[in-house]
């Protein structure tokens, strides 16, 4: 049951917020929002305020939402246009994009906020000091190999000299795979060794797509309690981590370097839900700011469905200097359509054959 909960909050706030910046930045621009769904059908509660033209609609599963804009080409097919003032249709360029792109932004925000949450729930986690003496040696890793123990400070690597931690650690991500010469400070005696390095994707800086050295060792950390500011600075930053994150791991996509077993689907995202859920709420905040940005990096891809698909269209309709036909429009709809169905089949599949 749990896992269902998960699922149900995380993927519900997400969409929400995302649907909410389209209706904002539509309600901004003067075009009416007929419906404003979070959840599919079959609709379960459904409200239409006296005061505004838009129906809330809640559906009973909870797998998306939608935003349905007057007058605006989309995967409603719906080509009922007049060229009333309150249409997308007849808004400027800018107009348009700025109602397309209002949900990739609030999604940004949202992370901005669920990580600063955290900062502020959980503190942040930072060395001790920043000598180079080594506080912790990792088992089996290169460093035990070459007998380095804890206590000894590092003082040059590679004949360059080491003046702190990061200065250390700066050496060893540039050399992976590499065979490095280390000198260390030993019960006040110098102490020559060389390493052969491991390697490992450069977490740390979001970059999945990119390989670092690794000696294995570490420094004591200490736990740092965050005031509002530095939450704040704490949201941005671990923001800015994951947007650089979200970006590699796309282009790592791209290139084909992603095994199957890494990409899911709804499945996936329940199982990962109901996990972070039992991990507590901070991993669960975790969880759902990464999804917050994946979502937002998804939405402004290029492709015809999604919001980035619609903003190409006004792109070249501009570089162009007229608008599509309605046809050709809903023939680009169509396409991306297929191929976004044909994805979310394929990730199920994958999912279900993962499970059995």
């Amino acid at each position: 049951m749990i896992y269902i909960i998960a699922f149900v909050v995380l993927i519900s706030v997400i969409v929400f917020v995302h649907e909410l910046g389209h209706y904002l930045a539509a309600r901004s621009i003067g075009v009416t929002v007929e419906q404003f769904s979070i959840g599919m059908p079959p609709t379960i509660y459904k409200y239409k305020p006296k005061n505004i033209n838009t129906v809330f609609v809640i559906g009973a599963l909870p797998l998306g939402g939608y935003v349905k804009i007057k007058g605006m080409l989309d995967e409603n097919m719906d080509t009922e246009i007049k060229g009333a003032d309150d249409e997308l249709e007849s808004k400027s360029a800018l107009e348009k994009i700025w109602v397309l792109s209002a949900g990739v932004i609030m999604n940004i925000i949202l992370t901005f906020f669920v990580f600063s949450a955290i900062g502020g729930i959980e503190g942040d986690t930072t060395p001790v000091d920043q000598d180079a003496i080594i506080d912790f040696v990792v088992p089996g890793g290169p460093a035990e190999n070459a007998n380095l123990v804890i206590g000894d400070e590092i003082i040059s690597i590679n004949n360059i000299e080491v003046k702190n931690w990061e200065a250390a650690v700066s050496i060893v991500e540039k050399n992976p795979n590499q065979e490095v010469s280390i000198t260390v400070i030993r019960d006040g005696e110098p102490y020559q060794q060389n390493i052969t390095l491991s390697s490992g994707v450069n977490f740390k800086a979001g970059r999945v797509d990119q390989t670092i050295g690794l000696i294995g060792v570490a420094k004591d950390m200490k736990a740092q309690e965050l005031n509002l500011v530095e939450s704040l600075q704490y949201g941005y930053n671990r923001t800015a981590w994951s947007m650089v994150l979200m970006s590699s791991s796309l282009k790592m996509i791209f290139q084909g370097n992603v095994s199957r077993d890494e990409v899911g689907s709804v499945i996936m995202i329940g199982q990962m839900a109901g996990d972070a859920a039992q991990a507590g709420l901070s991993q669960f905040l975790f969880l759902m700011a990464l999804i917050s940005v994946n979502l937002a990096f998804i939405n402004i891809l290029p492709i015809p469905g999604l919001d980035g698909g619609h903003i190409a269209v006004i792109l070249i309709e501009v570089l162009m200097g007229r608008k599509l036909s309605v046809k050709a429009r809903m023939r680009i709809q169509s396409v991306g359509m297929f191929i976004l169905l044909s994805l979310m089949a394929f990730l199920l599949i994958n999912d279900i054959a993962r499970l059995f």
